[in-house]
């Protein structure tokens, strides 16, 4: 990769491990045989981008093998490759090149590459904990219907899928049998939200908890407020809107749980072909949003949506400048924000138009939202569909053609590396030397 742009060599790199680990779930000891070369590919891409969108049945199709396999990918694309490469550097002594290092920075969203070797370390220790951890109350709870070592196998599986927000199950309904489970439930939702906030307020609320650090700084207080006010919002708004959603304490579980899987987790406990047209945009919106910056969720992330936000309470007040709690943001960070969000609404206006002549009859046959549904959720690296029209337990991408899976491969990956990190590693940017006169134009 020399030569190439710290952002075109962690794009490609995302594309040469999903390649990679598509040959390995090819081999026959990895599937219980009726699997393509494509399936296994698209299923391998979906696992590094922590996606969750499936072509075949995940409990079905994979051996043992196949699903430490897929745990591994999960594990690799969650914390960023990058992140684990760091482990090595530190093992053998080395910082790593400046290249490898701003890849790392990429990866991991920090703002500069100082302690960035350090600071990947923690990540992947504090992953591994936080996932240990989660596994005994979730072996509790599959344990009833699979057993000792089938439960311990299940929740091994998705403690890891939870905490990288990759929505892959090793069941076949998802956790549809486990909806009102308040174990389940509570594990599942935490580890979602854990792994949505990013990586350097994990290391913020340690040195915090330690008393390292005094308050939390702006961007920590962005990402607990947005993450708060889209996951209570979303929860009354399912709550009141959606008929589908069970009565009782049941529905309460639901709700919650359809408010904080599109953060961009792609697990489900409620049947996504049934919700009101309501609920699924609303499904579509949060999944756009995504989590926050730096962590193991896609989508152009809730601190992105806030500064718009921010920026456009803060011009209609006829401001110069975008204030928030005593603090003004540098006009860089508002020019990102804006930057992000044209590049995805560019590229879904893009891949919606390509995709709906491509799957024309997918359209005709699952209906426009549903489709659309599916590509939101490919873009946002989330996983939840309304299914497949002709198989069971699959993502309705499973009907699209050969081309149809190969673009949506793409809008993976293009989710996972960040539309920025895509942007860059496409264009070259040189300063310009000079400025033109100014001249108005009606908007």
């Amino acid at each position: 990769m020399r030569g190439l742009s710290p952002a075109a060599a962690l794009f490609l790199g995302y594309i040469a491990i999903s390649v990679v680990g598509g040959f390995v779930l090819y081999l026959p000891p990895m599937h219980n045989g009726g699997i393509s070369l494509l399936d296994a590919l698209f299923t391998a891409t979906s696992a590094v981008c922590v996606t969750g969108l499936i072509v075949v049945d995940t409990a079905k199709a994979w051996t043992v093998w196949g699903k430490v396999a897929l745990a591994l990918l999960i594990q690799i694309g969650g914390l960023g490759y990058m992140t684990l490469g760091a482990l090595l550097f530190a093992a053998i002594g080395s910082k790593g090149s400046l290249r490898a290092r701003r890849m790392l920075a990429m990866s991991l969203g920090a703002p500069t590459l100082s302690g960035i070797l350090e600071m990947a370390k923690k990540v992947v220790i504090a992953a591994v904990a936080i996932e240990g951890i989660a596994v005994l109350p979730l072996w509790l709870a599959f344990s009833g219907r699979h057993g000792v070592w089938g439960g311990l196998g299940h929740a091994l599986f998705h403690s890891v899928s939870a905490l990288n927000n990759a929505g892959f199950s090793t069941f076949s309904n998802s956790l549809m049998d486990y909806a009102t489970s308040p174990i389940v439930n509570l594990v599942i939702m935490a580890l979602i939200v854990v792994g949505g906030i990013g990586f350097k307020v994990w290391r913020d609320i340690y040195h915090r908890f330690k008393g390292d650090l005094r308050r939390f700084d702006l961007h920590d207080r962005l990402v607990f407020t947005s993450t708060a006010l889209l996951i209570g919002g979303a929860f009354l708004l399912f709550l009141l809107f959606e008929p589908s959603i069970g009565p009782g304490i049941g529905k309460g579980w639901q709700a919650l749980f359809a408010a904080i899987t599109p953060r961009t987790a792609g697990f489900n406990t409620v049947d996504y072909a049934q919700l009101s047209p309501f609920s699924k945009l609303l499904t579509v919106g949060l999944m756009f949003v995504g989590g926050s910056p730096g962590g193991t969720a896609g989508g152009i992330k809730t601190v992105t949506i806030t500064v718009i936000f921010l920026w456009l309470l803060n011009t209609l007040q006829g401001r110069e400048n975008v204030f928030v709690l005593r603090r003004t943001l540098p006009q860089e960070v508002v020019v990102k924000a804006f930057q992000t969000f044209i590049l995805a609404i560019a590229a879904l206006w893009l891949w919606t138009l390509i995709l709906s002549v491509s799957e024309r009859s997918v359209v005709e046959g699952a209906g426009f939202l549903n489709f659309f549904f599916e590509i939101v959720s490919a873009f946002g690296t989330v996983g939840l569909s309304t299914g497949s029209l002709t198989k069971a337990n699959v993502s309705l991408v499973a009907d699209f053609t050969v081309f149809g899976k190969i673009l949506v491969m793409l809008a993976m990956i293009i989710g996972r590396a960040g539309y920025l990190v895509f942007a860059a590693s496409l264009i070259r940017t040189s300063p310009s030397p000079f400025k033109y006169a100014e001249e108005e134009v009606l908007v």
